[in-house]
This record gives C-alpha cells, sequence and structure tokens, in this order.
C-alpha cells in the first residue's frame, strides 16, 4: 500500500472561521466578494493562507445567510477541523 506523503490542509483558525461565518450571514458585499474569489475575500479577513477547499464549485450557489445560521456549529466545526485530502466542503451540490 503506498503512503501519501503530503500533508491534509490545516482548517481556518477558530477566528477566522467565526469572522468569515459572520459575514456571510449578514453582509452581502462580502458574499459577493467572497463568490468571486475567496481568498481575496479571506485576506479582507487577515487571513493569508491558502484554503482551496473553501472554493464554490462552478456553477454553485452560496447558501443563503439562514442556510448558514442554520448550519452554522456544523459549517464551523468542519471549516476549523484538518481537511481530508478531498475537502469536506467540496461536496457542494450546485443548488
Amino acid at each position: 500500500m503506498s503512503q501519501d506523503n503530503t500533508a491534509s490542509p490545516a482548517g481556518l483558525p477558530p477566528r477566522v472561521a467565526k469572522a468569515l461565518l459572520d459575514k456571510l450571514e449578514s453582509d452581502q458585499a462580502f458574499r459577493d466578494a467572497f463568490t468571486q474569489s475567496p481568498a481575496q475575500a479571506l485576506r479582507s479577513l487577515g487571513h493569508t493562507e491558502a484554503a482551496p477547499c473553501l472554493a464554490l464549485k462552478p456553477g454553485a450557489k452560496l447558501a443563503s445567510p439562514a442556510e448558514i445560521k442554520a448550519q452554522r456549529a456544523k459549517l464551523e466545526a468542519a471549516m476549523t477541523a484538518v481537511q481530508k485530502a478531498d475537502c469536506d466542503l467540496s461536496a457542494q451540490q450546485g443548488h
């Protein structure tokens, strides 16, 4: 059995995950910016490391503020955990 020597990407710091979800729940301009460039939106929150698991898949839409609020604890836990190689958040649906 071969071993993959690449490390799984680290999750977001809890402070950044909280700030991200706060903004995605309440700030339409930030939501628009995040949809266009998640990396740039994260930089505006002071996070400069790559977070490829947060990018939206082509054709996918960002969850509504109400949906984010309803799933907040689950999203925050997934964002702060060490991500698997296939990224927990990569299972987005095109809805």
